[in-house]
């Protein structure tokens, strides 16, 4: 069998893991809005390592590299938004 392709037999789990990656999506934005929403001392950020985890269990790594890379992203939204996207707080939470 040639690199890349997947057994008849596990083509339903590949496409039912990839339709699950709607979770960790979902997880992004609902987390980035509502800390966007909350005071400047809630701070929900750290919660997005939850979707490149998550990810990780039901795709491969490039979709899992993909998710991390969109919750990095929310992460300076989430910065920007809260006013300090330089502040010890949210720079150690981005590098995280």
């Amino acid at each position: 069998m040639g690199a890349g392709r997947v057994p008849v037999d596990r083509l339903p789990e590949q496409q039912l893991g990839r339709r699950l990656v709607a979770i960790p999506l979902a997880l992004i934005v609902v987390i980035t809005v509502v800390d966007i929403h909350s005071p400047p001392d809630v701070h929900l950020g750290p919660l997005l390592v939850i979707a490149p985890a998550l990810t990780a269990s039901l795709a491969g790594p490039r979709l899992t590299a993909l998710v991390g890379a969109l919750a990095v992203a929310a992460q300076v939204v989430i910065g920007v938004f809260h006013g300090g996207l330089t502040t010890t707080n949210h720079l150690a939470q981005i590098i995280a």
